[in-house]
């Protein structure tokens, strides 16, 4: 269904966004861990602990739209070493529900007490979250529903997150497009 209003929206190129609606109305949203240890050994754990629990959660029976989902951030994990993505910080991102979140966290929790991983995980999310890709130069722009006018609203969820209390907040320039 998005693919078929995509011209309608977008500003005559194509972008991701659109193509992540389909995703995101299965309640799959960003779902980023950075390896505070700095360490890549940290990061080849996480990955291990993340696949375990989405194979889990995929075993346990899922609908088929959301295991295609599961196996596909299986997949990227199980890829990301191979093809060396990380620069910087210890770190990976994939699109996962709520059950996935909550399963991956778990799994990070139980073994940071266990002494496996030398430093805690920071979870978060990514600027497609809230609006955060609102930019008079992306997609999200030309969209008919009114929200074309707050390309500022990444700027508003930053300052209203930090003023709730977040103790992880980002700010996403953008969306990709450098502006």
């Amino acid at each position: 269904e998005a693919r078929k209003r995509k011209e309608v929206l977008s500003l005559g190129y194509h972008g991701n966004v659109v193509d992540l609606w389909d995703i995101f109305s299965q309640g799959f949203g960003p779902f980023r861990w950075v390896c505070t240890s700095g360490d890549p050994q940290d990061l080849a754990v996480t990955d291990r602990l993340a696949t375990s629990a989405l194979e889990e959660i995929v075993a346990a029976g899922v609908t088929p739209a959301v295991k295609l989902q599961y196996v596909d951030n299986i997949r990227w994990i199980q890829e990301a070493a191979k093809h060396q993505l990380v620069v910087g910080s210890q770190a990976r991102i994939l699109y996962s529900d709520q059950k996935g979140r909550v399963a991956i966290a778990v799994a990070f929790n139980q073994a940071i007490a266990r002494g496996e991983l030398k430093a805690p995980v920071v979870l978060s999310r990514d600027h497609h979250d809230v609006s955060g890709t609102d930019s008079p130069f992306r997609e999200t722009s030309n969209i008919y529903d009114g929200s074309a006018f707050c390309a500022d609203m990444a700027v508003q969820n930053f300052v209203g997150d930090a003023f709730r209390g977040a103790t992880w907040i980002a700010l996403h320039n953008g969306g990709g497009v450098g502006w």
